[in-house]
């Protein structure tokens, strides 16, 4: 593999439940959403290919499946608008590339509501807080949808699931304190406290360390073996992703996990400190949202913090970045993770209103002082609104739209503490990802083939494309982007460029 953090491949899948007042079915008003953004343009049907779906074959071949202009998958799972962004390798791209996926989520449900003559309304969270009853017996139960990362390693890095969790359980636990996007959960899930504001609603719905099944039975890691790549890639999908609005919170979550990875590959992590029942840990931390004290029993015995263990990652972070190839982003990703453990050590949470999600949010609940639960959950769905406000990213103005969240004061936010990061070039690639894949990876190819070639392709897939005349097999990450091949000329032309670039893939 290549070295360095923009070797790494990546990408979100974001589940956008969308909604309405009326007595309406979920499923309809996805695929009312789904329709509207092909009827705009902004996405076209494809066949999808289920054969590299270990597993997930028969869920796989009752989805209808569109693609998105810029390589993104856009369908229907289960109820919710699934939207998966094409892989990506740097953390502007990771920013970028999410940002546009909300916009394709919001133009889906306007042109949904122009449909059904209905407001509908679609949220960036991962909980739902439904109630239950009426009077002295009303309750509010949760439930949980997700918000996806993956990320290519090596297959052999893997090939020992004890020393995956030893390495990574840690991490993912510890993380929260700067990635949980906030939320009110309830129920059986915080005991006798009944409904609670919590630093990682998806926390609180973990059972066990390591599990295959993303929706019930959930584990801090997931064992998911798809590479969508070839065989010598191991896919780490990490069903604890959550749906941020901050830019800053996506930056780091990015560059992080990619620096934590690296540091993985090359083992330095094999003695991470092992947390003493890690899920009730996951669970106690996500709770602690008032006096922030982030303690975690060890299995020595010792009683340490959060940010102690984030300490130990950053220490492997500097290590790889300077021993294993390190680059430009992973110096930024690196004096950034400093400051903010610095800060974090100090507990100056408020230093990150409008960078850290569960932050901004925990300080909008602070202001507003909700009187009931509903009134605390209504605060939190309203953040997670997505609505005319996006249109800033656009016109670079302020929008006219309710949602809590301030795009103007996120960007500006990350434009403070992201120092080396342009934050203009930012908005310009935001339009960019709106109409086009990332350059860079395999992506390009698959959109930019569709474009112009829609009526000859059959079937697509993550890392195939088979077409009338030829089958493409794009599992290697970086193959045939826009640097290696150029698409705007005779399809003959192009497939004997990519045969010639790559004789074994591209098959009469």
């Amino acid at each position: 593999m290549r070295v360095g953090t923009e070797s790494r491949i990546r990408g979100i899948e974001q589940e956008y439940p969308v909604s309405v007042k009326a007595r309406l079915n979920p499923s309809m008003l996805v695929n009312a959403a789904i329709r509207g953004l092909k009827r705009r343009g902004f996405s076209l049907d494809v066949v999808w290919d289920t054969a590299t779906e270990v597993s997930q074959e028969v869920h796989e071949s009752r989805i209808a499946s569109t693609s998105g202009n810029n390589g993104s998958r856009i369908y229907n799972d289960m109820g919710h608008l699934e939207i998966s962004t094409p892989s990506y390798n740097n953390p502007i791209d990771a920013m970028a590339y999410e940002r546009a996926s909300e916009i394709y989520a919001l133009l889906g449900a306007r042109e949904a509501s122009l449909a059904l003559k209905k407001e509908i309304m679609v949220h960036k969270n991962n909980v739902a807080n439904l109630t239950l009853g009426k009077g002295v017996r009303r309750l509010v139960k949760s439930i949980t949808y997700a918000t996806h990362g993956n990320i290519l390693t090596l297959r052999e890095a893997c090939s020992d699931w004890s020393r995956v969790e030893r390495a990574l359980i840690p991490w993912v636990v510890t993380r929260i304190i700067f990635t949980g996007s906030g939320d009110v959960v309830s129920g059986g899930l915080v005991g006798r406290e009944g409904v609670k504001y919590v630093i990682s609603p998806r926390a609180m719905f973990v059972v066990q360390n390591s599990s295959l099944s993303t929706t019930v039975d959930r584990g801090i890691l997931n064992t998911r073996d798809q590479p969508h790549a070839a065989r010598r890639y191991w896919r780490l999908h990490d069903i604890h992703y959550e749906g941020l609005r901050c830019e800053y919170s996506i930056f780091m979550r990015d560059i992080t996990q990619v620096l934590v990875i690296c540091a993985f590959e090359a083992g330095l992590l094999d003695d991470a400190p092992v947390i003493d029942e890690p899920v009730r840990t996951f669970r106690r931390l996500s709770m602690d949202t008032q006096e922030c004290e982030w303690k975690i029993r060890l299995k020595s015995g010792e009683v340490t913090d959060a940010v102690s263990i984030l300490k130990f990652y950053l220490e492997a972070m500097e290590r790889v970045n300077s021993e294993h190839g390190g680059d430009d982003w992973g110096e930024t990703g690196l004096r950034c993770m400093s400051r903010l453990l610095d800060k974090l050590e100090a507990r100056c949470l408020e230093h990150y209103v409008d960078g850290i999600d569960w932050v901004t949010k925990l300080a909008l609940l602070v202001n507003y002082e909700p009187k009931s639960a509903s009134e605390g959950i209504s605060i939190c769905n309203q953040y997670a609104l997505l609505d005319e406000n996006l249109g800033f990213y656009l016109k670079n103005r302020d929008g006219r739209g309710n949602s809590l969240f301030n795009p103007k004061e996120s960007v500006a936010f990350a434009k403070r503490e992201l120092p080396g990061v342009e934050m203009e070039s930012y908005l310009k690639r935001v339009k960019y990802a709106l109409f086009n894949a990332p350059e860079q990876t395999r992506e390009y190819f698959k959109a930019e083939m569709l474009k112009r070639y829609r009526g000859r392709v059959r079937s697509v897939s993550w890392s195939t494309m088979v077409l009338n005349e030829a089958k493409i097999l794009l599992d290697e990450p970086f193959m045939l982007n826009k640097e290696e091949i150029t698409i705007g000329r005779d399809l003959e032309e192009i497939l004997s460029e990519a045969k010639r670039l790559y004789p074994e893939k591209v098959i009469y």
